[in-house]
């Protein structure tokens, strides 16, 4: 059991002091022998033990009212986990909220999401636990120390509501302790309130070892984390993966590519409603999926041959995870999907130049260019989707032309230098050229794929659920890379035990690429094993082009999604609840919907990383943690129950119930009947003696 007010913990030994008083007095009295109480005193031990026990009684009773005053003062607290609140009262309090769409994950009865669930339950335990005293909120989007007046204030804040963008909880934690360090806070309780997933909290970041050293130097830091792990049951989830504008002779039509996603252990076949809105006009059509994953391939909607850009959404029933039942889409005449190429030598780039020049999609043109080093001055960057570079890596003003290009949400893929040498860019050096070796060397010479990311990014699967053949492609000749952001640039792809084929490293919305192979005869086999090398261009390409023309797709919460605090958000009709949200310039980066003005229109949705519903687990959750004053709060989305409660209500009723036995036990007993003697004999006297026995 814990205490709000400890320190009355040390009058405990107050508890002994009716023994104490009761020795003193006997000390008051002193015994002398009189004969004539011999009998009185032989009468009287016949009734010692129950007077013992009564006297015992009676002090325990004294004893137990000394001990429930002591502890009703102290404010017990019935919840065990909370440990660390038996230090005390902190100073200052800083709240962690996780934002992410995740969160969105409800209890359909109640309608309390995660997140709602989080904040009710931190805001009466802060109560609780400081009164109505000011704290510190860190929220996940804006990523900022910002003081609430009381906790309470945490249930009405604009900042503590739900959006559809991604959190970093190791950014969120270096904010908070470069807070205490800055402020002096003092003994400080840090409280988190997420639900764990792996995107979020990236515990393979090397962060979290800075970080924990950190907080190790810090005296008096305790971390409280409220953590809802459940994933959402029987869940589903939809995201549009294309959609063009297509005209043929007198007819107009979007077409529409989507892909349906469902979690749970029952994946028999269901038929669900499919609500299209174009521009605000509805159509329902019945989906039936059968297994975890179903496609929707060119389905056609007609539209006004006048209406050259537009906006639509695709919406599924409502479910536990609100988050990820719609998907928002613009559309515009499709821009030329360009592929802008710098090398060295035309040939180490032949087979990337024939991929990016073939058109994948009807009525939309792809285009590719090659260009030398000393002829990166022609590049029209608005007009282009992506850039392959094999050169030596760009520095000065073209290295910043390509960063800016790169956070537009572009797409920008580097291949090594013919030469290396000591130029860095994005973190990233090419060293040393190396020639493959393993056990397929007899066969050709070359190394082996050993890992490759098929769940999302450029080597994901395709949408019928098949990997693509990464595992055929052997490398004879690779470029080392001296990496100083490991953490920052995941491996999708690795030769051998050690070196990376693939890394990626994101810059606002777009991203860049690093391949340390030629897709040439003499460097791999990606030439000859065309599929992965046509399928890693065309999804660059695509991502690209989403935040290319008038209509524009980006990730709610990245950078350049900052471009629509001064549009107007269109999917929402005025008075609508969400209305009010929706016109915070501030919140409108992070919420998904359809925004726009005069020149474009931008859709903004979640992340498909928080579609991923995987937590970290328990374990290294509380590695995180090791060597700090941590507790785990499990917490249960919708669930009224409160974290903790006093309980010194029943130290008070256990008080006035000790009272009450010791006043019956120290009441006076009844006195005897008086006894009438009679005579002993016949010739006793005539005088009636009456005696009176008292006991």
């Amino acid at each position: 059991m814990q205490f709000l007010n400890p320190i009355w913990l040390l009058a405990l030994p107050l508890v002994f002091l009716p023994i104490v008083i009761h020795l003193l007095n006997q000390r008051r009295h002193r015994t002398i022998e009189w004969g004539a109480m011999q009998f009185l005193l032989s009468a009287r031990r016949m009734s010692r033990g129950m007077a013992r026990l009564k006297q015992w009684l009676i002090m325990a009773m004294r004893m137990l009212v000394i001990a429930g005053l002591i502890f009703a003062i102290s404010r017990p607290l019935s919840s065990g986990w909370m440990g660390s609140i038996g230090g005390g009262k902190p100073e200052t309090v800083i709240v962690l909220l996780d934002r992410s769409a995740s969160m969105q994950h409800q209890q359909l009865v109640t309608g309390e999401t995660k997140l709602s669930t989080g904040i009710k339950k931190m805001a009466a335990t802060l109560e609780t636990v400081v009164g109505k005293k000011p704290l510190v909120l860190i929220e996940s989007t804006l990523n900022v120390a910002s003081t609430v007046d009381t906790p309470a204030g945490l249930l009405d804040l604009p900042n503590t509501t739900i959006t559809e963008s991604q959190a970093d909880i190791s950014a969120m934690m270096q904010t908070a302790l470069d807070y205490i360090s800055d402020n002096q806070a003092g003994r400080t309780d840090i409280w988190i309130c997420s639900d764990a997933a792996k995107n979020d909290w990236n515990e393979q970041s090397s962060r979290w070892q800075s970080l924990n050293s950190g907080f190790s130097k810090l005296e008096g830091v305790r971390f409280h984390v409220l953590n809802f792990p459940q994933p959402p049951e029987e869940n589903m989830s939809v995201v549009v993966d294309a959609v063009n504008r297509v005209t043929r002779k007198d007819k107009t039509e979007l077409v529409i590519d989507l892909t349906v996603n469902r979690s749970g252990e029952d994946h028999s076949p269901v038929t669900v409603p499919l609500t299209f809105t174009i521009n605000g006009l509805r159509s329902v059509m019945d989906f039936s999926i059968d297994g975890q994953t179903n496609s929707l391939l060119g389905h056609r909607i007609p539209i006004d041959a006048e209406q050259s850009v537009g906006w639509g959404k695709v919406e599924l029933p409502t479910d536990p995870n609100r988050s990820d039942n719609s998907w928002y889409f613009a559309f515009a005449d499709p821009v030329v999907r360009k592929t802008v190429i710098v090398s060295e030598k035309k040939t180490t780039t032949r087979a990337i130049n024939l991929a990016a020049a073939t058109s994948t999609q009807s009525g939309v043109d792809f285009e590719s260019v090659v260009l030398t080093p000393d002829s990166v001055s022609e590049i029209n960057w608005q007009e282009t989707s992506m850039l392959v570079w094999q050169a030596p890596l760009p520095t000065g003003t073209v290295a910043k032309q390509i960063e800016r290009f790169v956070e537009s949400g572009r797409t920008a893929i580097f291949l090594p230098p013919e030469l290396t040498d000591e130029n860095q860019f994005a973190g990233i050096q090419w060293t040393d050229w190396q020639r493959g070796s393993n056990s397929r060397e007899q066969q050709g010479g070359g190394t082996s794929v050993s890992f490759w990311n098929n769940d999302e990014d450029l080597l994901a699967r395709t949408r019928s659920g098949s990997a693509l053949p990464v595992n055929d492609l052997l490398v004879y000749r690779h470029c080392k890379i001296k990496n100083s952001q490991p953490d920052l640039t995941p491996v999708l792809a690795k030769l051998g035990e050690s070196d990376p084929l693939l890394i990626r490293r994101r810059s606002g919305s777009g991203a860049m690429y690093f391949l340390t192979t030629w897709p040439v005869a003499t460097h791999s086999s990606l030439d000859r094993e065309g599929v992965t090398l046509f399928a890693m261009m065309h999804r660059a390409i695509a991502l690209s082009a989403e935040s290319q023309g008038a209509a524009r797709q980006f990730d709610a919460g990245t950078l350049p999604a900052r471009e629509v605090e001064t549009f107007s958000r269109l999917d929402v009709a005025p008075g609508d609840e969400e209305d009010v949200i929706a016109n915070l310039a501030q919140a409108l980066p992070f919420r998904a919907g359809v925004y726009g003005d005069d020149e474009q229109l931008i859709a903004l949705n979640r992340p498909l990383a928080e579609d991923q519903n995987g937590a970290v687990p328990v374990q290294e959750l509380e590695s995180l943690f090791k060597g700090l004053d941590f507790a785990l709060i499990d917490g249960e989305v919708g669930s009224a129950q409160s974290l903790t409660s006093e309980v010194w209500r029943f130290f008070v009723a256990l008080m006035a119930i000790a009272l009450l036995v010791e006043a019956i036990l120290s009441m006076p007993s009844k006195p005897e009947a008086q006894v009438e003697l009679q005579p002993a004999t016949a010739g006793a006297s005539t005088t009636q003696e009456k005696g009176q026995v008292a006991a």
